[in-house]
């Protein structure tokens, strides 16, 4: 019962997708091939029972119908909206027996891994998806969304799938600056891939400060930067791995006898605390009004002001100035616009 009940509920997400689709066979009385007349009958069945009835004859009969695409695309558009971890997920499986052509596993692929992930299985999540891959490892939406679980993972100091989501984040980077387009994907959903670049190196950041790597966590999060420098989060992660080897460059400085040795250690260890200003001036900058980020922008604006006051004389002059360099700039007025 409990199958059968998954089935007719996605028939009905299917049902409802083809009705803020292209249906219109109600309002063609007359012409309608056989191909039609059973597309309408998904739709005039009385019951959930006589929908996913007339949905599995359609799809047994016509197979190759140019209709399929739509369906597919629908419902798991439906399916991705669900809240509940568990029904995506089943709904999700109830999907493959359906619509099982490679390029629909494909689609479905990341709904299920993301149910998992809501439904906190991420030994699931890596486990399905790492099986997928075995045979399609060019699956950007795949290794995306494993991406997204690991980092997620990572963020919760989990740091099992660490390992695992870099190798993917990588590849799926070198696919994307390839232009590797993966297949099934149109062009237009591509470049939403692709435009996810800047997120491909922060989550690479991530990864690589869990592991406690700061030099590749500081080239990567740099990267992320350079592409969306827009983005307050990197300058914060940045600035947070920078401090750390401001930390040790100092106690190293610290312990070390007057000597040669000792004040060239002095100058490596300003030159970070600089890099840690700068980073944090970017973080102010770019999250003023920022309500999300409201409070550890505080906290870091305290950071800056003391860090500044440092290495000047116990002053703050030029810090707001520094900060409004990194502003990001309001777009001017089209002078023909109306006010």
């Amino acid at each position: 019962m409990k199958c059968q009940s998954i089935f007719l509920r996605l028939a009905v997400l299917i049902i409802v997708a083809m009705a803020g689709g292209s249906m219109r066979l109600i309002a063609q009385p007359q012409g309608l091939s056989d191909e039609q007349k059973m597309a309408q009958a998904i739709d005039a069945a009385p019951d959930l029972a006589g929908k996913a009835k007339a949905l599995t004859e359609f799809m047994k009969k016509y197979p190759k119908s140019s209709l399929r695409p739509m369906l597919a695309q629908k419902a798991a558009d439906q399916i991705r909206k669900m809240t509940d971890a568990e029904q995506k997920i089943a709904m999700a499986q109830q999907f493959k027996t359906i619509f099982n052509e490679p390029a629909e596993e494909e689609l479905i692929m990341p709904i299920i891994l993301v149910g998992y992930s809501d439904a906190k299985k991420p030994d699931e999540a890596f486990t399905t998806g790492a099986a997928y891959l075995a045979q399609h490892p060019d699956s950007v939406p795949v290794l995306t969304e494993l991406m997204n679980i690991g980092t997620e993972q990572a963020k919760q100091k989990n740091g099992k799938f660490v390992a695992q989501s870099e190798q993917y984040a990588a590849h799926a980077i070198e696919l994307i600056e390839a232009n590797k387009k993966t297949t099934g994907l149109d062009d237009a959903t591509w470049k939403q891939y692709t435009e996810l670049l800047p997120r491909f190196y922060q989550s690479l950041g991530i990864l690589a400060m869990v592991r406690g790597d700061r030099a590749k966590t500081q080239e990567r999060l740099a990267k992320a930067s350079q592409l969306d420098p827009g983005d307050p989060f990197n300058y914060l992660l940045l600035s947070s791995s920078v401090n750390d080897d401001y930390q040790e460059a100092a106690k190293k400085y610290q312990a070390m006898p007057d000597s040669p040795a000792k004040a060239e250690q002095l100058k490596n260890a300003i030159a970070l605390l600089d890099r840690v200003i700068d980073a944090d001036a970017h973080f102010v900058a770019l999250s003023e009004g920022n309500p999300q980020l409201a409070n550890i922008r505080q906290q870091e604006m305290g950071y800056l002001e003391t860090n500044y006051k440092f290495r000047h004389n116990g002053t703050t002059e030029g810090m707001q100035q520094l900060i409004d360099k990194y502003k990001v700039p309001t777009k001017p007025k089209d002078a023909f616009s109306l006010p």
